[in-house]
């Protein structure tokens, strides 16, 4: 069994563990309640003479999907090494997620009869038996794991084929015991490779095979040398020997994932590594908090229209193509802040542009209407994306969605920016907007990309919030 393929099932192995947990947790929290805390019989009898179950059942059945997700988007399932004290927080911070979830859901359907006793027990009880667990799985496959080590050759004998071997032999399931390094057609005449360890030189992959018990191989190559390394990939598929590329000289974002496109084998390389079942979650977050924003909002965006249309000629809403998921184009709304013929007057101004890249912004920009600037000012005027959410052609955190125009002139690096769908607001805007120069702005756009999750959504969201109400828009 590949190490790879170890991983992937002791994750699996993981998150099915912690859903039973979560699930026995509850269960033990409501009888210790019952038994310690209350002095009744378990399970607890209502006043109305229904079984306590009843009141539990309606959260508790969220519970083994919504813990491991919280799991998962902490990172707790990585596969990179992680410390005692990193594993333990983010354990609690989930607990502490997890009990906020369970208080809502039981205000949302037993509000009156929900025991408030039985979040504490149970918020307190899941940590440990969650670590707990883990430790358990975690001894029982490292004792699996040593019951039959993997006999692994690298091919090649350069710093990346060391660093390979290194992370091999410390892999903590499906351990390695590394037969030797077999010269590589691609390798220089100076090898990294301690001597003692390479293989003779004048051995060929498929002798080592024949004489040896291999169990995988694992090539360390270049990217411009990867034709040579396929033929030996398909000799160890002929002669059914696990293989595995060393990914690292393929892409710098993406990991490649080898797909079933009916029947032909495809290896797709995605610019965005995010857990798609997290993607659905920004996705199902979007949609409700555009439509709790449409409505606490309706009333402001009902004012706005109305100062609009006293105020100046014109329609109420300005609407821009703008280019968004992939550079699909869609149209974004505004409310209308400039003067009706604004966009005819651009070139008129367009030595006052303050942006060092294909932007064009003036903070002071003497199009902009009395009310428009007070609907800037406050970020009103953004307020009908919150349609634009609802739609899907953006979210609430994500890139600005650029011009068209502005995206014909980005420079080839540039572009992956429209690899996420736009949002309302991204880091660029909690970070100083206005001091902030165009290549900063694409590089804090790409960070958000690469280090993407709902906590780093939420914490964005936090931020915006005293910048709006601090009138520091645009």
């Amino acid at each position: 069994m590949t190490a790879a393929r170890s991983w992937r099932q002791f994750r699996l192995t993981m998150m099915a563990g912690d859903a039973l947990v979560v699930v026995l947790t509850y269960a033990l929290a409501d009888f210790l309640r019952c038994t310690i805390y209350l002095g009744t019989d378990w399970p607890e009898l209502l006043s109305n003479g229904q079984s306590s179950v009843r009141v539990h059942i309606k959260v508790l059945i969220f519970l083994p999907f919504v813990w491991p997700l919280l799991l998962m988007q902490l990172r707790a399932y990585a596969l990179r090494w992680q410390t005692r004290h990193e594993i333990f927080s983010k354990t609690l911070l989930a607990t502490l997620l997890l009990a906020l979830f369970v208080a809502a859901a039981a205000l949302v359907f037993e509000r009156e009869r929900f025991p408030r006793a039985q979040i504490a027990i149970f918020a307190a009880l899941l940590p440990a038996t969650t670590l707990a667990a883990r430790g358990i799985t975690l001894w029982i496959l490292m004792w699996l794991s040593r019951q039959r080590l993997r006999n692994v050759l690298i091919v090649g004998t350069d710093r990346s084929a060391v660093r390979l071997r290194r992370l091999a032999q410390k892999t903590v399931f499906a351990r390695a015991e590394i037969i030797g390094h077999l010269i590589a057609p691609w390798d220089g005449q100076h090898p990294a490779v301690d001597g003692r360890l390479i293989k003779d030189a004048g051995m060929t992959l498929e002798s080592v095979l024949d004489g040896e018990v291999v169990d995988e191989v694992l090539i360390s190559v270049p990217i411009e040398s990867l034709a040579l390394a396929l033929p030996m990939v398909r000799t160890c598929e002929e002669m059914g020997v696990a293989v595995a590329l060393q990914v690292d000289a393929f892409s710098r974002h993406g990991l490649p994932e080898l797909t079933d496109l009916h029947g032909l084998p495809v290896m797709a390389f995605t610019p965005v590594r995010h857990p798609p079942e997290l993607l659905a979650a920004k996705r199902l977050g979007d949609i409700v908090g555009s439509v709790i924003g449409i409505i606490l909002t309706g009333p402001i965006m009902l004012a706005c229209a109305l100062l609009i249309r006293l105020t100046s000629r014109g329609p109420i809403l300005f609407r821009q193509q703008r280019s968004g998921l992939n550079g699909r184009a869609f149209v974004m709304y505004k409310f209308r802040t400039m003067q009706r013929d604004a966009e005819d007057r651009r070139a008129e101004i367009a030595h006052l542009n303050e942006s060092d890249g294909p932007v064009f912004k003036i903070r002071r920009d003497p199009r902009i209407t009395r009310i428009g600037g007070i609907l800037r000012r406050w970020s009103l005027d953004e307020l009908p994306q919150l349609f634009n959410v609802l739609k899907g052609d953006m979210s609430i955190v994500g890139p600005r969605p650029p011009i068209p125009a502005e995206v014909a002139e980005y420079d080839r690096w540039q572009r992956r920016r429209l690899s996420m769908r736009p949002g309302l607001t991204c880091l660029w805007q909690v970070m100083g907007r206005h001091h902030i120069g165009f290549d900063e702005w694409m590089r804090l756009d790409l960070y958000y990309i690469d280090h993407w999750s709902l906590t780093l959504d939420a914490l964005i969201v936090a931020k915006t919030v005293p910048t709006v109400l601090g009138g520091t828009g645009a």
